[in-house]
């Protein structure tokens, strides 16, 4: 900060643009990838083994397991390596961090877009776990640059630029596999057309990440000054930091309650794209514009009602409107050929993935309220870092427990178990709702 002015300098203030489109282009890509993961599973043939291993389960088709495998070894990979990346950016800066997370994206994108089997796309989500240090460490940059009464500013912006590119990333990806664009690079109707599918949208994913580095590399100032690292103090993992938050009265049963909805949720995120494939029957652009519908809607419901509802509702009464709303919406999607009322297919799965946008919107920042509400202000660091802990083991669990079901009990399944687990954490707020309802006298007390 400039003591004169009391503002960002401007060497501090590139560093925030560079950090956010570092991060925006980071999402870009991630977002121009995950809408189409069940479509680049059909591309290649389950292994042998892999099949003989799932019909031992009743699974004669594994392909659902792979897409939701896919998605799981990113977040275990993401879990562990995450604060060893934190720990090592309190020594040697940000800026060496975030520049080897991008090194590693570009990396393991290309590994991906060359991948010749099922186990290599698996390895490169992987590599991209291991390497997923960027969001973490450029909110750090924004914690060492930012004084703390402006912190929330910072930390906005990061959000910022993870909805656009969510919101931008599946509407270029419609664009790099549509058919013009594939044309001009592989002839219609050959093996290699089929595989551009893969190829160019995991091109483009690499070079953004190669881009953002060469901008780190060029652009971006260290935040983190030489006489201000240290070797950060032993601490517990985060398994047991988790388990210690689950004991405090208000705070505790919130984590279960988001650790239950996002594993529910991520059975609708594993098994979306595959269930517009087969069941649906959505070619692969058209399941990216209803990827794109979604992100829209959760922008402008973060953007501009979110406040709005909060200031009428509070927090507590729309954490149930939204979590009962995702429940109903989210089996709605699984029985929307059954119960279409008369709606045109294309439509009406518009329609329903934009309710599930919408109630998404609301549940997420409410429970995230209720638990910052509760924890006092020494411990709110800590705090978040459990919540985004349990979050992540719920994305661990859901995506692999959503393809299970799809591929042994059918396609509608894994957005019925999401429903009960999101119903399952309604229960616990309810339960508990004497203490979560109420507005602490005292944090320091919690």
């Amino acid at each position: 900060m400039d003591p004169a002015t009391g503002k960002l300098t401007p060497q501090a203030r590139r560093g925030v643009f560079v950090v956010w489109f570092v991060i925006f282009l980071d999402l870009l890509g991630f977002g121009i990838i995950l809408p189409s993961l069940a479509y680049y599973v059909g591309i290649f043939h389950v292994p042998g083994w892999a099949t003989e291993f799932a019909a031992g389960f009743g699974v004669t088709d594994p392909q659902a397991v792979f897409v939701g495998l896919i998605q799981t070894v990113f977040s275990l990979c993401q879990f562990v390596f995450a604060p060893l990346w934190g720990r090592l950016s309190d020594r040697v800066g940000r800026k060496p961090v975030l520049m080897a997370s991008m090194a590693g994206f570009a990396l393991a994108w290309l590994m991906f877009a060359f991948a010749p089997s099922l186990i290599f796309l698996l390895l490169a989500r992987a590599l991209a776990g291991v390497f997923a240090a960027n969001l973490s460490t450029a909110q750090a940059y924004m914690a060492d640059v930012f004084p703390p009464e402006r912190r929330a500013k910072g930390m906005g912006l990061i959000g910022m630029a993870f909805g656009m590119g969510f919101v931008l990333g599946p509407a270029i990806g419609a664009v790099l596999v549509s058919g013009p664009v594939l044309g001009l690079f592989f002839e219609p109707g050959t093996p290699g057309y089929a595989r551009g599918h893969l190829l160019v949208p995991a091109l483009f994913a690499a070079a953004l990440s190669l881009a953002a580095l060469g901008l780190a590399a060029l652009k971006l100032s260290e935040s983190l000054p030489v006489e201000a690292r240290a070797n950060p103090r032993q601490r517990k993992g985060q398994v047991a930091e988790l388990l210690e938050a689950l004991r405090k009265p208000a705070i505790g049963p919130m984590l279960v309650v988001y650790f239950v909805a996002t594993a529910g949720f991520a059975n609708l995120e594993a098994m979306f794209s595959q269930f517009n494939k087969d069941h649906l029957g959505l070619p692969q652009s058209t399941n990216m514009w209803v990827f794109t519908c979604i992100g829209v809607t959760i922008a402008l419901v973060q953007g501009g009602l979110i406040g709005r509802l909060t200031k009428a509702l509070g927090s507590p009464r729309l954490l149930l409107l939204g979590q009962l709303g995702l429940a109903l919406a989210m089996i709605w999607f699984g029985f929307q050929m059954e119960w279409s009322l008369g709606i045109n297919a294309t439509l009406l799965v518009i329609l329903v993935s934009v309710l599930i946008g919408a109630f998404s919107a609301v549940s997420n920042p409410s429970l995230l309220t209720i638990i910052s509400t509760h924890a006092s202000r020494s411990t709110q660091g800590g705090t978040m870092g459990f919540t985004a802990s349990s979050a992540t083991l719920g994305r661990i669990v859901g995506p692999l427990m959503g393809g299970v079901i799809y591929a042994k009990w059918g396609p509608q399944w894994p957005f019925v178990a999401g429903a009960a687990l999101i119903f399952l954490g309604t229960l616990v707020v309810l339960a508990r709702w004497r203490q979560v309802a109420s507005v602490p006298n005292s944090v320091s007390e919690h």
